[in-house]
């Protein structure tokens, strides 16, 4: 089920379970994941997209080999919670991951979130070139913590 609602969403998580987060972009999706308490998120990998079918098959290969129980997804939404195209790109992709894997996704916003995982990662002196590779994984550790400070805020 798509959740757009936090109360909604903690509902229907698995308690024992990690949570999964990404964070989408046309060429690679950023992939963080929760603890098993669900407060604390850990950024993970950066997966080089490929097509529908090879993207969703390595989504749930991942999905299942870190015993995760429902995801997260940033919504890049603009001001006002204004949808845009790619909000309706992510939306569609959603959906088919929860028709083809029956998993429980919650969509958060994302603003701001890989300005902020490129400014940290410079003030903490990575170059520039290293921060691209890894400003997608890092993007969807922040919105996966907000996500969790969300969701921990209404237990």
């Amino acid at each position: 089920m798509l959740h757009k609602n936090p109360a909604e969403f903690l509902k229907s998580i698995p308690k024992d379970k990690r949570i999964m987060c990404l964070d989408m972009g046309e060429k690679r999706i950023g992939i963080a994941f929760s603890d098993k308490t669900q407060l604390i998120a850990t950024a993970h990998s950066v997966y080089n997209r490929k097509n529908m079918s090879k993207d969703l098959g390595y989504l749930n290969r991942i999905f299942k080999k870190n015993e995760a129980g429902s995801i997260v997804i940033g919504l890049p939404l603009e001001t006002y919670e204004q949808r845009n195209e790619w909000c309706e790109t992510i939306i569609q992709f959603a959906n088919k991951m929860i028709k083809k894997y029956k998993v429980n996704i919650y969509l958060q916003d994302e603003s701001l979130s890989t300005f902020i995982a490129t400014y940290t990662l410079k003030i903490t002196g990575i170059s520039t070139q290293k921060s691209k590779k890894i400003d997608d994984k890092i993007s969807a550790c922040i919105i996966l913590q907000r996500a969790l400070d969300k969701i921990n805020t209404i237990k």
